[in-house]
């Protein structure tokens, strides 16, 4: 009787894990339309950050070059997903999204529209590219 009852679970589970594999890579993979690269820049790893929905804890790869800004996800948890280097004339707005004891930034892409939120310092770097497009952060 106890083998009938596993396969509701079993089948839960699956069905839990392709939509959750979905909701992962959905922005992802718009991005990744307009903006994948196969440049390997110099990036931080393991940085916490969001892109559309999904949060990026420590498995999310940033990195700054003067084409703009480069995301990448641990390959471990990537689940096939490209790396993408946005160009800095692909961001709309920037603003303040400050956590508790952590300042940060959302990035607003113009197509997709998708929000990306990193750590401040991780943008340091990119003040002189930035400004450029007419941010003044």
């Amino acid at each position: 009787m106890s083998k009938n009852l596993d396969w509701p679970y079993i089948a839960f589970f699956a069905v839990s894990m392709v939509v959750m594999i979905f909701l992962f890579r959905h922005n992802w993979n718009r991005l990744a339309k307009l903006y994948r690269t196969h440049e390997p820049p110099n990036f931080s790893r393991m940085e916490r950050g969001s892109v559309g929905w999904v949060y990026y804890k420590s498995t999310l790869n940033v990195g700054v070059t003067s084409k703009g800004i480069y995301l990448s996800v641990f390959p471990l948890f990537s689940f096939g997903s490209p790396p993408l280097l946005i160009p800095w004339s692909a961001i709309q707005k920037i603003e303040s999204a400050n956590g508790l004891f952590v300042d940060r930034f959302r990035l607003y892409l113009c197509e997709p529209k998708v929000k990306i939120i990193i750590r401040k310092e991780i943008l340091e770097p990119a003040k002189e590219y930035l400004a450029a497009q007419g941010f003044s952060r």
